[in-house]
């Protein structure tokens, strides 16, 4: 595919999300054929920051946080990097690189973000 044609599909699935409509996107292709670059590229068009996480260099409590006694309860402790309205604003991308290098346990705690 074409990275024109690819900026296209992600400018819907963009415009989409502030629809109501939440697909996530997966490109694959080999490195350095600027996947990353166009992400960037369409937060930059929409005036959205882009939230890039490589994930072949992350450990599972990366993403998901970690654990901490309240009262009687545990809460987690979630990573600050992760999307937050007040701390970047109301509409971003998720980026979350290198998925297919992750190690298998981060690559389970990445899908369920």
């Amino acid at each position: 595919m074409r990275p024109s044609h690819l900026s296209t599909i992600l400018d819907k699935e963009f415009l989409g999300t502030l629809q109501g409509y939440h697909t996530p996107v997966m490109l694959w292709g080999p490195p350095g054929v600027g996947k990353s670059q166009i992400v960037a590229q369409i937060g930059a068009r929409h005036n959205a920051p882009v939230i890039d996480v490589r994930l072949s260099q992350m450990e599972p409590s990366d993403l998901r946080g970690i654990p901490f006694r309240d009262s009687e309860l545990v809460e987690w402790a979630i990573p600050s990097m992760l999307p937050n309205a007040e701390r970047h604003g109301a509409q971003g991308i998720l980026f979350l690189d290198e998925i297919t290098s992750a190690v298998p346990s981060v690559s389970a705690a990445a899908y369920q973000l």
